[in-house]
């Protein structure tokens, strides 16, 4: 017997034993908690004994029972552990066992279903079998017994006449004629198949028995449309139908229609035009209304047919056959004979408006085709409608492809081919010729007729070649663009100069009218054709505004530019025309952005040819609006030259009697400003932006080189040194007003070179090597110095000598610089007077 467990002297109390429990460490567990909890009733107890010094032995008898308590937790919980993976290895194995047990379950009953569909596959398929035998069976049973009766009902016929056939239709009612109908039917196919000599007396008889029914179905339903009676006329037309199709009756329904009758008379209709159709022949005018008439019919058209539908089906038993040839009559007769009167009166017209009278057409057109689709709900029309309780199978096409086919159908002769096509070309062709009329006679007269045709001939043969796989026009348009027809009408007629300028409204008109004529395209070509006849469309408008107008414009403007007389100031309009050229192509890229690239991107080949046409185009116009700039920039720089020029030999060496330093300037000097201010003015109004100061800059630099020129060839007193130091000063004033800063450190270097005639012999070292100066070279500077009076009595020639020896030599004091590396070299001041005088050729941009 085990003794009883005696107490230990620091046993633990009750309270910190029920911390070592396995509850504690379930959940969130903190090592600095725990630990807070067993150290707290120790340190309550010192706090309470208020002791000042630290004993750990409390501490540590704590801490060791309850690492005791801590491993025998432990030591039970890992056998507690063990016990339940123990237990859970046995309930894994049976888990497995049982699960192996319902996989062979489910594989057997795999097994029986597979086994038992198949069985019912068989047993299926012989039910098929014989379900198809017995429908054999069945069909020639019937066949057999319908033989019996046809040669029954064709017997009785044999012998002149058959009562059975009378009687059935005449005392069974509707059903029995239409059942009669039927047979009728087929005798008739029987007849046809038993052709002997004993038989044609039955032939004959079936043959007259079924004209006399037909007669008296037609009769009757004639009489109930007459009357309105619907229940008859349902009866009337479902036995026809069975007798031979029906078509007899539709026909007399379709063709004594009151809508038929109503509209026979088309010219009484469409007899008045509106006060609006006067501006279908004006280009710039804004489209008016279609005809009233055809309104009005296609009004009376969507509410007859409405009202047929209903009709329609509820007496016919095929309401999608008759449907169609109603709609088909409709089309086919009313609808084309209107529009073919609408045409004719306006192709009398123009072409304009039979353009836009078809258009019109169309768009109402196919508005009234939309409408009349919403009709399918009510015929509740099929693909294939075999009619409820007959033997013949009635096969419709959907409606909205009957509707389609007939719109097709209507616009055929007017869009075939390319019949559209040259119509609208030709029409814009006429219309722009009518537009640019007195601009070309201006051309005409003002550059000779034979000239003028012979540039635009040139012209459109080098687009033509420039692409091989260009859009092109039609032959009848290309002899029609390519020739100025009728010259003596253009000589003939009365211009003005203002008829050769340019306009951006007349382009803005001519624009307007070509999308009006792309809008028209669209609605009317087939879509796949789209992008080739935006193309073409583009290319005639590119040649007439590109070739006929602008070009013609700026051809224009060179010419008046080369007959100017340089002793007069030359005329600034021409560059009114570049700003005018400017506009004109902004316009056209807009128009190009807008209405053609859309268009034409389907079709990445005819996109990329119309890019090249378009880019071509605009090349082109900026080389020649450039030409113009430049050959006027030649006209200012002549007339300037012509300006300084008239500068006497003697003034810059006054006689004492001739000097006047009261005066600003010279007279060439204020005559060359004053143009240059009324130049600017001019320019600034033409030009924006950066080519303004691309223009002033090309001016400020020729005419800079042209006044060093014009230096060299003029003796210069002191007097006269200050005469030029006052020019300079203008010349200066007047450049600084552009505020460009290459241009006015060119004339800055002018005033520095002015000084070089004012200072005395001995300070002109220091100035030669100050500012602009400093950076030319002396070689270059010495034809100035040579006009001075004083040149060889002042010895100025030795100095130079002097100046020019140091600057090629090792040194340079005067300079402090190295003939070849310092600012001051000989290689460097050529460099920079190159850089200060020399002109280049400046582009200028219209985009």
């Amino acid at each position: 017997m085990a003794k009883p467990r005696l107490p230990r002297p620091y046993e633990l109390n009750p309270d910190l034993k029920a911390t070592l429990r396995v509850e504690s460490f379930q959940g969130t567990f903190s090592p600095k908690t725990f630990i807070e909890r067993l150290s707290s009733g120790i340190i309550a107890t010192r706090i309470k004994e208020n002791s000042d010094t630290f004993d750990p032995k409390p501490f540590i008898r704590t801490f060791e029972s309850s690492l005791e308590e801590l491993e025998k937790l432990e030591s039970k919980m890992q056998k507690h552990i063990t016990e339940l993976e123990r237990e859970t290895q046995k309930e894994e194995l049976s888990f497995k066992k049982h699960v192996k047990e319902l996989g062979q379950g489910f594989d057997d009953v795999q097994s029986s279903l597979e086994s038992l569909d198949s069985r019912i596959s068989e047993v299926g398929g012989t039910a098929i079998r014989i379900g198809e035998k017995l429908e054999t069976a069945d069909k020639q049973r019937a066949r057999a017994i319908l033989s019996k009766t046809l040669m029954e009902y064709f017997m009785q016929f044999n012998e002149g006449r058959c009562p059975t056939l009378e009687s059935l239709m005449t005392q069974q009612g509707l059903e029995g004629q239409i059942e009669a109908a039927r047979i009728l039917r087929q005798l008739a196919v029987l007849a046809k198949e038993v052709d002997l000599e004993d038989t044609q007396v039955a032939r004959d008889g079936i043959e007259k028995f079924r004209e006399q029914f037909e007669t008296d179905m037609l009769s009757s339903f004639d009489k109930a449309y007459r009357h309105a009676d619907p229940k008859v006329m349902a009866h009337c037309a479902k036995a026809l139908l069975e007798f031979n199709g029906g078509h007899s009756c539709v026909q007399i329904y379709v063709n004594q229609h009151d809508f038929f009758m109503l509209h026979s008379k088309v010219n009484e209709i469409t007899s008045v035009d509106g006060p609006d159709q006067e501006n279908l022949t004006n280009p710039v005018a804004v489209i008016p209304p279609i005809d009233a008439g055809l309104i009005k019919l296609y009004d009376d058209i969507r509410s007859t047919v409405d009202q047929e539908a209903e009709i329609i089906s509820m007496v016919f038993p095929n309401p999608a056959a008759v449907f169609q040839v109603f709609i088909q009559r409709v089309f086919g007769q009313s609808i084309q004979q209107f529009i073919e009167t609408l045409l004719e009166r306006a192709q009398a017209k123009s072409a304009l408006a039979y353009l836009r009278t078809l258009h019109s057409i169309h768009e109402q057109t196919v508005l009234l085709v939309e409408d009349l689709k919403k009709c399918e709900d009510t015929l509740k029309i099929g693909i294939n409608t075999n009619v409820k309780g007959s033997n013949v199978s009635v096969t419709t096409q959907p409606l909205a492809q009957t509707l389609d086919r007939c719109l097709d159908d209507l616009f055929v002769p007017y869009l075939e081919g390319d019949r559209y096509m040259e119509k609208e070309l030709l029409s814009l062709s006429e219309i722009y010729d009518s537009m640019l009329a007195k601009f070309t006679a201006y051309q005409l007269q003002r550059r000779g007729g034979n000239r003028f045709r012979a540039i635009i001939t040139r012209k459109f043969n080098q687009i033509i070649d420039s692409s091989n796989n260009r859009q092109t026009l039609p032959p009848v348009v290309q002899e029609s663009f390519a020739t100025v027809k009728n010259p003596e009408k253009y000589q003939s007629m009365q211009v003005a100069d203002d008829d050769g300028n340019l306009s951006v409204e007349v382009v803005i008109k001519l624009l307007k009218i070509h999308a009006e004529s792309v809008v028209r395209s669209v609605g009317l070509l087939p879509v796949s054709g789209r992008p080739k006849n935006t193309a073409v469309l583009f290319q005639l408008l590119n040649d007439y505004i590109g070739m006929r107008y602008i070009d013609a414009a700026l051809d224009s403007a060179l010419d008046d530019l080369s007959a100017m007389d340089p002793k007069i100031p030359p005329d600034m309009r021409p560059m009114k025309r570049v700003k005018l050229v400017s506009g004109i192509i902004h316009l056209l890229q807009m128009h190009f952005q807008s209405t053609i690239l859309p268009l034409t991107v389907p079709s990445p080949q005819v996109y990329r040819e119309t890019v090249i046409q378009k880019n071509r185009l605009m090349a082109n116009v900026e080389d020649k609006a450039n030409a113009t700039i430049q050959k006027e920039i030649d006209v200012i720089l002549t007339w300037l030259e012509t300006c300084l020029s008239r500068q006497r030999r003697t003034d810059f060496k006054p006689k004492d009697d001739e000097i006047d330093l009261t005066g600003l300037a010279t007279k060439p000097c204020i005559d060359c400003c004053e143009f240059l201010r009324r130049m600017y003015d001019m320019i600034r109004k033409y030009f924006d932006g950066k080519n303004i100061e691309m223009f002033c800059t090309e001016i400020g630099v020729l005419f800079h080189g042209m006044l060093l020129e014009h230096f060299k060839k003029f003796s210069i007193s002191p007097v006269g040194g200050v005469l030029l130091t006052k020019d300079i000063a203008k010349y200066q004033d007047t450049v600084k007003a552009w505020n460009i800063h290459s241009v006015n450190e060119r004339f800055e270097m002018l005033r520095q070179l002015g000084n070089v005639f004012l200072v005395k012999p001995e300070i002109l070292p220091s100035v030669l090597n100050e500012g602009y100066l400093a950076k030319v070279d002396f070689k270059t500077l010495y034809p100035y110095l040579q006009m001075r009076v004083d040149f060889k009595t002042s010895k100025i020639d030795k100095l130079f000598e002097k100046l020019n020896l140091n600057g090629t030599g090792s040194g340079n004091g005067a300079a402090g610089e190295g003939a070849t590396g310092g600012p001051n070299s000989t290689a460097s001041r050529m460099a920079a007077l190159e850089d200060l005088t020399g002109a280049k050729f400046l582009s200028y941009s219209l985009r």
